[in-house]
């Protein structure tokens, strides 16, 4: 951060003038002890997504090391260029789910061939006498003819960078019966220029031998290569080519990239969640996370096809986690599968008696981690060199599993680890209202994926939820939709939410924005923290959110009393809309669509009448005044032009469930039939568990409503209804009012209050998320401050903003002294920013 004191002649800058007319006015009690904040609340969740280790911040510098990245999980094959996993029935819809993934036609990614002059040379991967059976692929090299020279080339993720005068840790296995002995490995620019290089006198009987070397670069450069240069004809076999910076962070051989792990240490992390993300279950069983396949030699170690369409090396394996919670200071949550893969991919799942072997899985990762060194795997342990048991606390029993399955699942597991690690937290993936089917909650861990608004809006949410039910880790949080790649005001809108997530620090005990890394080459989820490439490492806004966040944890709240200045509520609806019908991942049948207006009148709809309906998406048919859709997508839509809701309204229609896991969805206020948008209720969503209205922009949507409990029972007609009246929809079925959402102030300011106890300061956190400074008032009772303080900015010209490659510090916190506060004082707080003020308590 950078440090600046500013003099008395500079207050007026920040300092407000008058007394009257502030849009926040914040009385805080000095005294008082409200809800305590986790020393565990900010951690950090790592999934191998985006190349966030393998190309981020795993430290290997080279693509497809041990040449397994072709190598396909069994029983998968691949079509049109597609990657198409085996057919198997899905554990939440009982049906079959068949999509494809990234392949490739490359036959070992990352390398290459470079013949020169006359050169004859030809490669492919083998598996026969294998340097390590886990890992039995290896590369071929026929020389027949060597010409003016020919290499075997690695040109990195993207590149290999590197520094001037760095050094570099070369590791790699060779075999040769009739090969030449004087080989040269090169370090090159992308022309081919020479950065460095060492010679290699190779064995020549046939056998596998490893050699190691360092390499010093003579220039820097963000596109190098590494080339090995073949010493003349004769076959070469090559295994496992690895590079690696000497200079990792904490200087561990199998490390990680130190600045991208220096980035992460700033956040302070309390905890580390790992290996994911829906790499834990896989996109069948065969191809999930497997942590005892991540144990041992880096060079022995097969690696998998990534659920996110690559394959990962298994470089970051359980123990190089278990380190780096270590490094970081962080205890560890080591996430397990139940016997169930990812239900939006294939949803394979085993049956309970094969559950078992999943559930001895758990416990050998836990053994490992923290069991004595007698015990089968914490010797292991022991001989891998750390006999001290690590820091591992938490066990999340499955990833973003549901459903009956599921509920038997986490009872097996939860009673089998508790039985023999009873300090461990289990936390289990029901959201906040938990689940019927459940012995025992700990913890739940619901994940919110969201746009700005939603955020803005439910910073209460957790206020009034139930205590002594169970604690609340937010494992998987991040504003997301209509952001793009992210910007300033998805990183207000996290900081909003996060002045609750604190607030309520007596059962939300912990939190991690997800996901964490993108290499800017790859990015398969829209909005990440953190963005790298092979020499660069950006924080988003939402790290520095993140970080100061972090940096400024509270032990305790404060108690608040707050008078905030609020714009004016939008209308719900302004104008006549279009209404539509809708499933999610289910069958669902439709009948008796009408809207009565403000005045009384009726219209109803014709389902026979083609010239009423558009279809953006779905499988519908209409007849005998029953619209049916029966396919198994997502956000199914079936839009009614005849007819039109305003305020005032009342939608009614029928409905009956005939199949899947959901219920079914409404839209209204629709702005055009292409969902581009409005809102929508979701009735019977999140597997049946949970009703609420969304809002709808870009086909993307987000609740604005309390999810509240419900389902949708199937094979039965139901009346909905949905009255929209005076800024206010409710939605009823069968006459009962299940859920309801009133718009309200456009709340756009948001405050959180604490005492850190080491230092004996107060902590005050402030976002302006609007376009205007903001004129606050502050008094402090039963208690006084210190006049000078710290002040810690982050802001941005507009809410559009983003930091960037080119300019990655555009947004980040700079700090100044303030010798102006007192028990009473005014401030301007500048426009989008978060502000945090730490003062020292008399």
């Amino acid at each position: 951060m950078k440090h600046i004191t500013i003099g008395l002649f500079l207050l007026t800058a920040v300092a407000a003038q008058g007394a009257g007319g502030q849009d926040m006015v914040l009385d805080i009690d000095l005294s008082s002890r409200q809800a305590e904040v986790s020393p565990a609340m900010y951690g950090i969740f790592f999934e191998e997504i985006n190349h966030a280790g393998d190309g981020g911040l795993y430290g290997e510098m080279l693509m497809n090391r041990s040449f397994e990245e072709r190598v396909m999980p069994e029983g998968y094959h691949v079509e049109n260029g597609a990657l198409v996993p085996p057919v198997v029935d899905n554990y939440i819809t009982g049906e079959p789910t068949t999509k494809s993934y990234r392949w490739g036609d490359d036959p070992f990614p990352g390398w290459e061939i470079i013949k020169r002059g006359n050169a004859a040379a030809e490669a492919r991967t083998v598996t026969d006498n294998p340097n390590f059976a886990t890992a039995p692929t290896s590369l071929r090299l026929t020389v027949k003819n060597p010409g003016k020279g020919v290499a075997l080339v690695n040109k990195g993720y993207w590149g290999v960078a590197l520094q001037k005068d760095a050094r570099y840790r070369l590791r790699m296995y060779v075999r040769t019966a009739d090969g030449g002995k004087d080989m040269t490995v090169r370090l090159t620019g992308a022309s081919g220029e020479e950065l460095g290089s060492v010679p290699v006198t190779l064995d020549t009987d046939g056998e596998w031998h490893e050699y190691k070397a360092v390499l010093q670069a003579s220039d820097t450069t963000s596109d190098g290569r590494l080339s090995i240069e073949l010493p003349g004809a004769g076959t070469y076999y090559f295994d496992y080519v690895s590079l690696f910076p000497e200079d990792t962070y904490k200087g561990r051989e199998n490390g990680m990239r130190k600045d991208v792990a220096l980035m992460l240490e700033e956040l302070h992390p309390g905890f580390v969640r790992w290996p994911g993300g829906c790499v834990v279950e896989g996109i069948t069983l065969n191809n999930r996370f497997d942590w005892k396949k991540t144990l041992g030699d880096p060079a022995s170690r097969p690696g998998e096809y990534d659920t996110w369409g690559y394959r990962t090396t298994y470089g970051f394996g359980y123990k190089e986690f278990l380190d780096f919670c270590e490094d970081l200071g962080a205890k560890g949550m080591y996430v397990c599968n139940v016997g169930l893969a990812c239900y939006g991919r294939s949803g394979e799942y085993c049956s309970d008696e094969e559950a078992l072997y999943y559930i001895q899985d758990a416990l050998d990762a836990i053994e490992y981690a923290i069991g004595d060194t007698d015990s089968r795997w914490g010797a292991v342990r022991a001989a891998e060199g750390h006999p001290e048991p690590y820091p591992l606390a938490y066990v999340e029993i499955g990833n973003e599993n549901f459903g009956p399955i599921y509920d038997r699942r986490y009872n097996m597991f939860y009673k089998a680890i508790k039985e023999k690690y009873p300090d461990l937290t289990l936390i289990s993936n029901y959201g906040l209202e938990g689940s019927e089917g459940a012995d025992t909650i700990e913890m739940v861990d619901p994940h919110w994926y969201v746009e700005p608004k939603h955020f803005f809006n439910t910073t209460r949410l957790i206020d009034n939820y139930e205590r002594g039910k169970h604690d609340i880790y937010v494992g998987e949080y991040s504003c997301n939709q209509n952001v793009g790649g992210g910007n300033m005001l998805a990183a207000l809108s996290e900081a909003a939410f996060l002045t609750g997530i604190e607030r309520n620090g007596d059962i939300v005990k912990m939190a991690s924005y997800a996901p964490l890394i993108e290499n800017r080459n790859d990015r398969a989820w829209p909005v990440n923290l953190i963005w790298v490439d092979n020499d660069q490492v950006v924080g988003r806004s939402s790290y520095y959110v993140q970080k100061m966040f972090a940096q400024n944890r509270p032990d305790y709240n404060l108690k608040v009393n707050a008078d905030i200045k609020s714009a004016d509520s939008a209308p719900l609806i302004g104008v006549d809309s279009y209404i539509g019908l809708g499933t999610w991942s289910t069958q669902t049948q439709f009948r008796n669509l009408k809207v009565t207006d403000a005045n009384g009148n009726v219209i109803k709809a014709d389902m026979n009448d083609d010239t009423q309906w558009v279809t953006p998406r779905g499988q519908w048919t209409r007849g005998d005044g029953v619209a049916s859709q029966t396919g198994i997508e997502n956000r199914t839509a079936l839009i009614w032009t005849g007819g039109r809701a305003t305020d005032g309204s009342v939608i009614e229609f029928e409905v009956k469930k005939t199949g899947g896991n959901e219920g079914f969805l409404c839209f209204f206020g629709l702005q055009s039939p292409d969902l581009k948008k409005g809102y929508m209720l979701n009735a019977g969503g999140w597997n049946n568990t949970a009703s609420a209205i969304e809002g709808l922009e870009d086909d993307n949507s987000s609740p604005i409503s309390l999810v509240v409990p419900d389902r949708l029972d199937s094979g039965r007609w139901c009346k909905a209804r949905i009255v929209l009246r005076h800024g206010k929809a409710e939605y009823y079925l069968d006459n009962k009012l299940k859920v309801t959402y009133a718009t309200e102030p456009m709340e756009r300011k948001f405050y959180a209050a604490g005492y850190d106890e080491a230092s004996g300061e107060v902590i005050l956190k402030i976002v302006n998320a609007t376009p205007e400074k903001c004129k606050a008032r502050i008094t402090f009772t039963n208690g006084d401050v210190e006049h000078t303080g710290r002040v810690i900015v982050l802001k941005a010209d507009a809410a559009t903003d983003e930091n960037s490659f080119d300019e990655p510090l555009r947004i980040s916190p700079q700090e100044h002294t303030y010798p102006g506060f007192s028990s009473k004082f005014d401030y301007n707080f500048e426009p989008n920013s978060l502000t945090v003020i730490r003062l020292t308590k008399k």
